[in-house]
């Protein structure tokens, strides 16, 4: 089979691509010139960086940057088309296991892809030739989008896209040029569209590096004040008091002593419950790293480590409220079950135990936020520990409406297999870590057994 694409005129003899040179000056001009596509990609891939010159790899740059964005607006069209096409198979599951993301990721794509062919035609088109970025084009997007008027749409791009240097503006500087054009052509239509993002408030947590992660709060400009000027006021309470610690590590210590009384009942109501249990942040140690017995760190499962000293002083002020998780040799949380047709309080703690997050390919929705479902439904599946399973709510539907298959090996592996035949197959949490090996304990060759006879 061959494939026929037409040669830009820029590489015909008039304008072929240079030999590279490192001369001060000497730059890849041509390369500039080239549209983004097959041909450019080709250019590209025929060029070594290491060889350029620091005048040349900006160009180089830049043209690797038009590609990337016309890569990306083919990935758009692909989706597009994929969730246009008729039957409830669970278009956004396709996606996320076709890309490898969650699925909420995946949903943002269907959402701004259609945005594209229906409202956006002018940011669609500089996006397929590589003129604005995947970031650029997703920034116009967000701005406009509460509009679903094609003309206000239009406008709003002319008045954006064609203003000198806009194409040269980062996608932040894009955003608000959008939404300052948007609310001078439609005051009133912002004014509307300020009251319902407010109903899309939301707190999210990320995981991040080194036991650390980022709680971000999304909502009313009111409301995010009153959080930071609690968050300062706790911490110069402790600067005024002589905590020398810095004021960023106050100002968080102060919102999760805020949150912690709440979750203990302490700030004047009955401390809340899910699943029929107190709400617990699980830390595991192990026996020996308690002990101090062995150099390793604790760890919130999944999220990040906890140091040796953080933990012996949870050991000391916690006591009896610590909960022990047991694991087996395989680093497996160990489990027992009990039949009936909802899950017991213990089976929703053992399965969010086990697997930490959803069980959804690629979810970032931790257990403790998501629905018990069962592999087999109810009652050919019995509500037991082994066909129990924490989902959001996005994969419980998908499983509910059989746009996805689930089974469970006897490992605790979960795979899913899609209505297009897509599989991935999600793990229970490994905590072991957490064991000791014999590489771990210090013996001295005294404690061990010996068939050599005394040396005497």
């Amino acid at each position: 089979m061959f494939l026929m694409v037409e040669c830009p005129d820029q590489l015909f003899t008039d304008g072929l691509i240079p030999a590279v040179m490192t001369g001060a000056g000497v730059r890849l001009e041509a390369v500039e010139d080239v549209p983004a596509g097959p041909w450019l990609a080709a250019v590209l891939d025929g060029i070594d960086p290491r060889s350029l010159s620091e005048w040349d790899l900006p160009a180089y740059l830049r043209a690797a940057a038009r590609m990337q964005a016309w890569s990306a607006a083919r990935v758009s069209d692909g989706v597009a088309e994929l969730a246009s096409r008729p039957g409830a198979f669970g278009a956004d599951k396709e996606v996320a296991l076709a890309l490898n993301e969650p699925v909420g990721a995946a949903q943002r794509r269907i959402h701004h892809a259609r945005r594209l062919l229906r409202l956006l035609s002018t940011t669609r088109r500089l996006f397929r030739a590589g003129a604005v970025s995947e970031k650029q084009a997703d920034a116009i997007i967000e701005a406009t989008s509460g509009v679903e008027d094609a003309d206000l749409a239009a406008a709003v791009e002319d008045k954006v896209l064609t203003a000198q240097g806009a194409l040269a503006k980062t996608a932040r500087e894009l955003a608000r040029a959008a939404r300052q054009a948007l609310t001078r052509l439609d005051p009133a239509g912002a004014e509307d569209r300020a009251r319902a993002a407010r109903e899309e408030a939301d707190v999210v947590f990320i995981p991040g590096e080194d036991g650390m992660a980022t709680t971000a709060l999304q909502g009313p400009v009111e409301e995010a004040l009153i959080v930071k000027s609690a968050a300062d006021a706790y911490a110069a309470t402790c600067k005024a008091s002589g905590d020398e610690r810095r004021i960023g590590v106050l100002r968080s210590e102060g919102l999760a002593r805020i949150c912690g009384d709440y979750l203990r009942g302490f700030s004047g109501g009955q401390a809340p419950r899910s699943g029929g249990l107190p709400i617990e942040i699980g830390i595991v140690v192990g026996l020996d790293t308690a002990l101090g017995r062995r150099e390793l760190p604790a760890e919130v499962p999944g999220l990040g480590i906890v140091p040796r000293e953080v933990i012996a002083r949870m050991i000391t002020e916690e006591r009896s409220r610590l909960k022990l998780w047991v694991i087996d040799e395989g680093g497996r949380l160990i489990h027992r079950a009990i039949t009936g047709y909802r899950p017991t309080p213990e089976q929703i703690a053992q399965v969010r135990a086990q697997y930490v997050y959803s069980v959804g390919p690629g979810s970032q929705v931790l257990a403790g936020r998501t629905d018990t479902d069962h592999a087999v439904p109810h009652p050919e599946g019995p509500t037991a520990i082994g066909n129990l399973l924490p989902n959001d709510r996005t994969w419980h539907n998908g499983h509910t409406h059989q746009q996805l298959s689930v089974s469970i090996d006897d490992r605790g592996a979960v795979k899913w297999t899609s209505v297009l035949g897509q599989s991935r197959t999600v793990t229970s949490y490994d905590y072991s870590s957490h064991l000791t090996t014999p590489d771990d304990v210090d013996v001295s060759s005294e404690q061990l057994p010996s068939d050599e006879p005394p040396p005497f």
